[in-house]
């Protein structure tokens, strides 16, 4: 049995639902990987993208719809709205997928596991965020590890920076600074509308131009060569790995701020590794699983010592 003692140490760390659900998106975002990976041997990127972004914005829409909740936004929050969309979806998405194609998969790896460095500085420098000294320490941890799972792999890593994959790391750089700023921009409006609606509204807004941008692509895809488990994938991706995952996402952004928040994401490497070792029989190599755990003990030092700033 959980004592009074013990609850009253778990309250001392602030974990709350918002954590649990954070957790989930981590899940879903992790096994996303495989599961992108496999749909994407069928199906075009462009493609893909924008038929799981529509699956995603009509399951907002209906779980907002469900649940309540209404999209009565003030004009003057539209533009706002809007831009969200604009920076978090299509912005994001774009960059990160020309990104990959242009640089190696160490290289993005290493790039985007910097989003919460990105998110505790410009937050600290815009004083939404304050990170403690050992809070930096935890992010620089889980950034250690994430390295050590890099290398760990059973294969030759070396991480080239510039050259031939300029084009690509600037690119990558360029997507993990739109889910930063992303990230850290969604808080203030949430303030005013539930992380439902928002993010419902946002995704929609930006999930049309990745629909007009995959036109080509869909109007040259084979639709019935494409098999069922393909499609599943996509439709699994678009449900759990984009609708619920962003909803949880924002949820905790509101409820925790953005760079508490931002930390959870380097648990996807670890998780993501996970799932390769059970799904796709990937072997890992024991710097893989001191890596995953330096990740997760940083997440764990950091959380505890960040905090969000009310403004």
């Amino acid at each position: 049995m959980i004592n009074s003692k013990q609850i009253a140490h778990l309250k001392s760390w602030g974990l709350s639902w918002a954590d649990g659900l954070l957790l989930l998106t981590i899940f879903f975002w992790g096994i996303n990987f495989s599961v992108v990976k496999f749909a994407l041997s069928e199906i075009p990127p462009l493609a893909f993208n924008g038929i799981r972004f529509t699956v995603a914005a009509a399951t907002m829409f209906i779980l907002a719809h469900s649940s309540g909740h209404r999209f009565n936004f003030q004009r003057r929050h539209l533009g706002y709205l809007i831009g969200l969309g604009l920076l978090g979806n299509t912005s994001y998405q774009l960059f990160f997928i020309f990104g990959i194609a242009n640089t190696t998969a160490d290289n993005s790896s290493l790039i985007l596991a910097t989003v919460p460095v990105w998110v505790a500085l410009i937050g600290t420098i815009a004083g939404t965020e304050r990170v403690e000294t050992r809070g930096w320490l935890g992010v620089g941890l889980s950034l250690v590890g994430i390295i050590l799972i890099i290398l760990g792999g059973n294969r030759q890593t070396q991480f080239h920076f510039g050259g031939a994959t300029l084009r690509g790391d600037v690119l990558v750089l360029l997507a993990t600074l739109c889910w930063s700023s992303y990230t850290l921009l969604t808080r203030p409006i949430m303030r005013h509308y539930s992380p439902v609606a928002v993010t419902s509204f946002s995704t929609a807004m930006g999930t049309i131009p990745l629909i007009l941008l995959a036109t080509p692509s869909l109007i040259r895809l084979n639709w019935s060569g494409v098999p069922m488990t393909a499609w599943t994938a996509l439709v699994f991706s678009g449900i759990f790995g984009i609708a619920l995952a962003y909803f949880f996402w924002n949820y905790g952004v509101s409820r925790l701020g953005s760079a508490r928040t931002a930390l959870y994401s380097n648990l996807t490497p670890p998780i993501a590794l996970l799932v390769a070792w059970l799904w796709l029989g990937e072997t890992l190599t024991p710097p893989q699983w001191w890596g995953a755990l330096l990740a997760l003990a940083g997440v764990v030092l950091a959380r505890r010592f960040t905090y969000s700033v009310s403004k």
